[in-house]
């Protein structure tokens, strides 16, 4: 049985791709110079096209182009309670090495670790970007750009309310940023707080105050409110196309979405959905081992 012509183009390519003629971050040629190079109609280069980006290999950027992916990396995101996270960062270890979180006092050995901040002082108000913070500041270090969180007012969803504790329709604080690392998205984060607790406070927003860009664990702490424990719901799933977007994925990409809830005792704080690109990250988390009873 014959191959039909865009599978042949779109083999080519994938070979060229493969043998690094096209490299993470390069363009492919237009789909006019693809069907002049290979002799084939233009719907026969688009289609070939089309199926590259269904694989993940190639992603279309609106009036720019169609360009080589990144390769899937295997990085670990820490999610215990480390340093890094009461200080509000996120610890990432570069390739596939476990996690070196060690508690609430510890602090990373691995000399490969990032760090990824939560939010930053200032800005425009507007979700990070891929290579753009948001907030119009360079990257901390080469390595993260801390987007500036988009915060608004309004009443709690039921589900929300819920996970918070308080009445449906209550006011919250709605807050939504981008965090990435290396250029490119890490991870999406939106988060919940009553306006009961943080409204009419120094630190009732996010971005904004004398912590601005600080964790929820400091800005608690600085009204007085301290933060003695987390849960984390993980699901894995297929990541929306608003998701895929902002993350810098194929439509339907796996992510793994925390549901993620701050505690004072028995008194929800503040609530997130985060939202994780599975290609690039695993998650880790420590556990600690103490004896029962006593």
């Amino acid at each position: 049985m014959a191959v039909a012509a865009y599978r042949t183009v779109a083999e080519d390519l994938r070979r060229r791709i493969d043998e690094g003629e096209f490299a993470p971050g390069d363009p492919l040629p237009s789909r006019a110079a693809l069907a002049d190079h290979y002799g084939v109609g233009s719907n026969v280069a688009t289609a070939a096209v089309r199926l590259l980006t269904t694989e993940g290999l190639v992603k279309g950027r609106a009036g720019r182009g169609v360009f080589v992916r990144e390769r899937a990396s295997s990085g670990t995101m820490a999610r215990s309670w480390t340093q890094e996270r009461l200080q509000g960062r996120l610890a990432v270890t570069a390739g596939g090495g476990e996690a070196s979180g060690t508690g609430a006092q510890g602090s990373p050995s691995d000399p490969e670790r990032a760090v990824l901040d939560t939010g930053h002082p200032g800005g425009t108000g507007r979700p990070g970007r891929p290579g753009h913070p948001g907030d119009g500041s360079p990257a901390d270090d080469g390595r993260t750009v801390r987007g500036a969180p988009r915060s608004t007012t309004g009443e709690a969803p039921e589900e929300i309310a819920r996970r918070l504790g308080v009445p449906a329709a209550e006011p919250v604080i709605r807050s939504e940023y981008l965090l990435t690392r290396d250029g490119r998205p890490a991870m999406l984060c939106v988060s919940w707080e009553p306006l009961g607790i943080t409204g009419g406070t120094p630190v009732s927003l996010p971005g904004a105050g004398p912590l601005a860009g600080s964790s929820v664990v400091a800005r608690m702490s600085y009204i007085g409110l301290q933060i003695t424990r987390s849960t984390e719901t993980v699901t894995a799933r297929a990541a929306t196309r608003e998701e895929a977007d902002a993350l810098d994925l194929t439509p339907g990409a796996p992510v793994a979405a925390i549901e993620r809830t701050y505690f004072a005792g028995e008194r929800p704080l503040e609530t997130a959905d985060l939202v994780v690109p599975g290609e690039r990250f695993r998650l880790a988390y420590e556990i600690p081992a103490e004896p029962a009873g006593g």
